[in-house]
């Protein structure tokens, strides 16, 4: 859906980060980012929090806590907020800004409203960017040379995302707010329990080493027909173990093959929680042939791509199976 990467956009950017032990806040592992918002390279996920709903006031123009602002926006909907750690302080304000701005304006999003420094509020917008205790950064340096602000909407109109960017313990970080915009639907209460996920009328075919090994030569990605999980969880069926093994029979008989195992979700349900279950499923992969197979961990990586790479469509059963899978991708150095 995003044509442009930011590595595109901002090519040179990102110099090597050196970001010193004692002052770095912990790196989330495993953590993904934002899908609309991309991640530089080296770069880490220092904060990562999810709320099924809230109601969200963002700034829409200059100002400051005394002073308030003309104009704001409210919106109501899934709400993530995310914090990025991009490098130290011998990397830009201004150019990380004006990367992500021209990333968003190259992808077709609305531009709500933008500024650095002055254009936000007094103290190079310093007075801007801490208005509010831990929404739009935390603790940001009050020695800072400047601080930034994008709000934008997605090009689907779905999406709210404000990224503030700022400096705290020596680093230089992005705060991502995001709101997926939807109704308040009512708790029910005495809601009956889910029916369990259809499994396929006939049981999928096992494939052998030398299939998966022809689709990731051929294509550098292959799907494993045979790994299935209990329904609305990432633990793995006991079904799934000849397709696991054979897996692990693979990566033993190639000790240069790196894995990427990622995990796919139908499109049913909210977009945040089909991507986490889909991040949990491919860990528990990477987890069972760690553990039941003794490959090494450093040749494998879990990922989730949740409902954003359907093979076919998610308006019937047979497509939403089809749709919920593991795919092995070729790491290469």
């Amino acid at each position: 859906m995003f044509r442009t990467t930011l590595a595109s956009v901002i090519t040179s950017l990102w110099v090597a980060l050196s970001i010193s032990p004692a002052t770095a806040q912990p790196v989330i592992a495993d953590a993904v980012p934002h899908p609309m918002v991309p991640l530089p390279a080296e770069a880490g996920i220092t904060l990562n929090e999810f709320v099924d709903f809230a109601v969200v006031e963002f700034p829409a123009s200059g100002g400051d806590r005394r002073s308030g602002f003309e104009e704001t926006l409210t919106v109501e909907g899934a709400y993530r907020k995310m914090e990025y750690i991009v490098g130290d302080l011998e990397l830009s304000l201004l150019r990380l800004y004006r990367g992500y701005l021209a990333y968003f304006e190259s992808n077709g999003f609305d531009i709500i409203f933008s500024g650095i420094g002055e254009d936000l509020s007094g103290r190079d917008g310093f007075n801007f960017i801490s208005y509010e205790s831990g929404f739009l950064a935390r603790t940001p340096s009050t020695a800072a040379d400047s601080n930034a602000y994008i709000l934008v909407r997605s090009p689907d109109d779905q999406t709210i995302i404000a990224a503030s960017f700022f400096s705290r313990q020596d680093a230089r970080r992005m705060m991502i707010n995001a709101v997926e915009i939807e109704d308040m639907e009512p708790l029910d209460l005495f809601a009956p329990a889910p029916e369990p996920e259809p499994l396929p009328e006939e049981p999928p075919v096992q494939q052998d080493v030398s299939e998966l090994e022809s689709g990731l030569v051929a294509d550098g990605r292959v799907i494993v027909n045979a790994i299935l999980f209990e329904f609305d969880s990432a633990d793995i069926l006991p079904d799934s173990a000849e397709a696991l093994s054979t897996v692990a029979a693979l990566m033993q008989g190639r000790d240069d093959l790196s894995l990427l195992v990622v995990g796919h979700t139908d499109g049913i349900g909210s977009f945040d929680y089909n991507l986490r279950l889909s991040v949990d499923r491919a860990q528990s992969v990477v987890d069972w042939l760690v553990t039941r197979h003794n490959i090494a961990g450093s040749r494998l990586r879990a990922a989730g791509a949740g409902p954003m790479s359907p093979i076919t469509t998610n308006r019937t059963d047979q497509g939403r199976a089809l749709n919920r899978r593991v795919e092995l991708v070729e790491m290469v150095e």
